[in-house]
């Protein structure tokens, strides 16, 4: 391919983005009131969102349905002729209904319009021309256009990406009026890299009292070293007869240890043992402990329920489990330390 084919080609994607940007930055400029009835109205809402289209604007539509609904606004999607169909009946009274069409017409969104108006369902069309279908709605959001990206002005290019926009921009508007926040997103993309961070507890990840290595503060050296190795977690855990914690033996412990000399097999746990080891709570959030762990340069840290030693939790397990560093919230290192 020669280098002015390429650079022609460059210039096409180029002028292809600068026209689909103008007719965002044209909406803003141009801005009508349409959009703060349409907001205010969707927080009225008692129950679900109700997203239409055919073609082009029945993609848009079902791309906003997994935006709201994402965002804490439960919405679905209605296809306007399967709707004439039978799937008018999953619309509930309470219900708000919202057409996409660029021209503002279609018989199928029309019927449907009329059908859902008579329930005594809201009705709202989003267009970027007033069409017949304006007519048969309770209001219309007119988005102030241009034209396409086509050459021809022909194919939905501007248009499609002005209304994915202007929905993205209602969507985040409702959400930050409702309070929407981490936790709540959380819970909608649980599989995610923020849905594990606020989820993920650290009694999910911790290991329990069972294959814990405990000693008591009278363990001899030698009963030490077994359990932390035995174990096979590096650490001995120092504990009272109720479990309440003491201190913690690590290997950094038992190095510095050997400056005892020979004498280091007459001590006991509570005399080589690091006294207040940095702790976190069984219900903690899980990136609650990797944040204190790598503030610190520590790759373990003692589970605590009420100052009883619960369990143990190593760094390698979170980072395995695609726990971000990155904190969503500052951390308070007053808690549980």
């Amino acid at each position: 391919m020669s280098t002015r084919t390429s650079e022609k080609i460059k210039n096409d994607l180029l002028n292809v983005l600068r026209m689909e940007a103008g007719s965002i930055n044209y909406l803003i400029d141009n801005f009508p009131n349409g959009p703060v009835e349409l907001v205010e109205t969707i927080l009225n809402t008692r129950g679900r969102i109700i997203f239409s289209g055919m073609g082009k604007s029945g993609h848009i539509a079902r791309k906003l349905v997994a935006t709201f609904s994402s965002m804490g606004t439960p919405s679905i999607f209605l296809h306007p002729s399967e709707a004439l169909h039978g799937d008018l009946g999953m619309v509930g009274k309470e219900d708000l209904f919202i057409a996409l069409s660029k021209s503002g017409t279609g018989a199928e969104l029309t019927q449907v319009a009329n059908a859902l108006r008579m329930q005594g369902n809201k009705t709202v069309l989003i267009c970027c021309r007033k069409g017949a279908l304006a007519q048969v709605v309770d209001f219309v959001v007119c988005l102030p256009f241009e034209r396409e990206a086509c050459d021809m002005n022909l194919a939905p290019t501007s248009s499609s990406t002005l209304m994915i926009a202007f929905g993205d921009a209602v969507s985040v508007a409702v959400s930050k009026a409702r309070g929407f926040e981490k936790d709540d997103f959380a819970r909608t993309h649980p599989a995610g890299a923020l849905g594990r961070r606020l989820i993920s507890t650290v009694k999910m990840f911790m290991c329990g009292k069972d294959g814990l290595p405990f000693v008591q503060l009278e363990s001899s050296f030698q009963d030490v070293i077994f359990e932390a190795t035995s174990k096979k977690l590096g650490v001995a855990i120092v504990v009272d007869k109720e479990k309440k914690l003491q201190g913690i033996v690590t290997d950094g412990d038992l190095r510095r240890a050997c400056e005892f000399g020979p004498a280091l097999f007459d001590k006991k746990a509570e005399d080589i043992m690091t006294k207040n080891p940095k702790v976190v709570g069984v219900n903690e959030k899980a990136y609650y402990a990797l944040e204190v762990m790598e503030k610190f340069n520590i790759t373990t840290l003692v589970v605590t329920d009420k100052g009883v030693a619960v369990g143990l939790i190593h760094i390698h397990d979170l980072v395995k489990a695609g726990l971000s560093k990155d904190a969503v919230k500052p951390l308070d290192l007053s808690i549980g330390i």
